[in-house]
């Protein structure tokens, strides 16, 4: 970890591990099994690039465990407790409206997460990074997961109001969807989701379909709803404390911007798409029930209440930093039709 900051010289001692060799030690708070698929298609090879592109000057180190909940990455970096870490973009929403643009429910029919993260840090670079500054924050990339789906112990879900009644674990950018479509809302993080399917605390989830296997329900589950373009998807940034980016030689600035930004929502969202399409054949031979689910839901659900209330409200939130969303959005869109084609 950079020596400059006290705090951050006291976490090094709950570091897996570092090279004496590399000069600037980057302390990354860890909350992810290594299993986790955004740890290994995300974290895991940007670590390696940086590396790689330092020629072994810059070291992330992991955290050998997390010094703040997933929901506090922000403000545990922005503290300067770590040098750097991941972020679930829903947990801050009402912090940071950038990154929740790919997280509009059911607003966009593109599957592809290399298309929505390539996206969404074009839409950033252009409109959010000088309209919406993150105080004492510095970001150096932000992805696009793969969408999300329902899956479920109960019953198959062949139209919305199959989810009536469900218990659902859900992260906070999915509620309108699953409230329009009458769904019990039990607000956890995904790493919880074997815990309470295991447990019976919930009767099912909403993950993207990468996730099911890497969280250990796939055996646990039965019943898989797929949508197209999916029912919204999450995103996630990498994050830097702003005194630690800037006491930074400008060589491994460079080095770090060279294998982020674009060139990870790329290469992050290019295996994310990978591990989706592996996992989407191993559904039926584990004895999952798939149903796939028509262009007509997502339409229905397009104009419910709850999902035209979410929009809007990101709307309004985004014109009142000076910025037309429509024009936001329509970018966003012409980017994924671009990406895609």
């Amino acid at each position: 970890m950079i020596s400059r900051t006290l705090t951050a010289a006291m976490a090094v001692m709950l570091l897996t591990g570092a090279s004496a060799k590399a000069e600037t030690s980057v302390v990354f708070n860890n909350y992810l099994p290594e299993h986790n698929e955004i740890m290994r298609n995300v974290i895991r090879p940007w670590a390696n690039a940086v590396e790689e592109a330092s020629d072994g000057n810059i070291e992330i180190d992991f955290t050998a465990s997390s010094l703040a909940p997933p929901p506090r990455q922000l403000e545990m970096i922005r503290a300067g407790v770590a040098d750097a870490a991941m972020n679930i973009s829903s947990f801050t929403a009402s912090q940071w409206l950038a990154p929740l643009i790919s997280e509009l429910p059911v607003l966009f029919d593109r599957d592809s997460a290399k298309a929505h993260s390539i996206a969404l840090w074009r839409a950033y670079e252009k409109f959010f990074r000088e309209a919406e500054p993150i105080d004492g924050v510095h970001v150096v990339a932000l992805v696009a997961l793969t969408g999300n789906h329902i899956w479920n112990n109960k019953r198959p879900v062949e139209v919305a109001e199959d989810v009536s009644g469900l218990k659902l674990r859900v992260n906070p950018n999915g509620v309108p969807v699953i409230a329009a479509m009458g769904g019990v809302i039990v607000s956890r993080p995904a790493v919880d989701t074997f815990e309470l399917v295991e447990r019976g605390v919930v009767d099912g989830t909403v993950l993207p379909i990468s996730s099911v296997e890497g969280l250990g329900v796939l055996e646990e589950l039965k019943y898989a709803t797929l949508y197209p373009g999916s029912l919204y998807r999450s995103t996630a940034s990498i994050i830097f404390n702003q005194k630690v980016w800037d006491a930074m030689p400008e060589a491994d600035r460079a080095a770090i911007e060279k294998v982020s930004g674009e060139a990870l929502a790329a290469l992050a969202g290019g295996n994310l798409d990978d591990a989706t399409e592996q996992a989407r054949a191993e559904l039926e031979p584990a004895g999952m029930e798939v149903i796939e689910a028509g262009a007509d839901q997502i339409a229905q659900l397009r104009q419910s209440e709850e999902v035209e209330a979410a929009i809007a409200k990101w709307k309004e939130k985004v014109a009142g930093l000076g910025l037309d969303p429509d024009e936001v959005i329509s970018f966003y869109r012409a980017q994924l039709e671009e990406l895609e084609n």
